[in-house]
């Protein structure tokens, strides 16, 4: 349980401390919202802390008559350029991952690698992602998989 705890200490910490740092006049700048489907499905927000680095988050829920868990990620991402392309960025990073679930009444929480890719639209505010995501889970028990995920987010500023 201790662990759980630091755990979700440090993401609220990190996405909480974004607003001390924020790039101006950049394309990469500001604040997502928007949605990922698949691990997870839910609600996606992005952050840009510089042109090439970002914090990234996903929340989602499932509510049912036999079994309901609560999903949140947080990750620190780096991106690069890529080759003869402006709308199109490759990113790497590492962040936490914490799934509740009453079906053991106990609290996963893991590290992850996401690995993906961003396309920026032209002339608008709304970029779309692909990602692929090995995660290793150390509390309750030690797990590795992979988790992968697509999304869209519209930028707010």
């Amino acid at each position: 349980m201790k662990k759980s705890l630091l755990t979700l200490l440090f993401c609220g910490l990190l996405l909480f401390s974004v607003e001390t740092v924020h790039a101006q006049n950049s394309e990469n700048s500001g604040l997502g919202v928007g949605a990922v489907i698949n691990n997870p499905s839910g609600l996606s927000a992005k952050y840009w802390l510089s042109d090439n680095i970002a914090v990234d988050a996903a929340f989602s829920f499932s509510l049912s008559d036999n079994f309901s868990d609560v999903y949140l990620h947080s990750d620190v991402l780096k991106h690069t350029d890529t080759i003869n392309s402006e709308a199109l960025e490759l990113y790497y990073g590492m962040g936490l991952r914490l799934l509740w679930g009453d079906i053991y009444n106990d609290v996963n929480a893991g590290l992850r690698w996401p690995v993906g890719t961003e396309y920026s639209f032209a002339d608008t505010k709304i970029k779309s992602f692909i990602e692929l995501a090995p995660t290793l889970d150390f509390a309750p028990d030690a797990r590795f998989f992979f988790g992968g995920a697509v999304g869209m987010r519209i930028y707010l500023n």
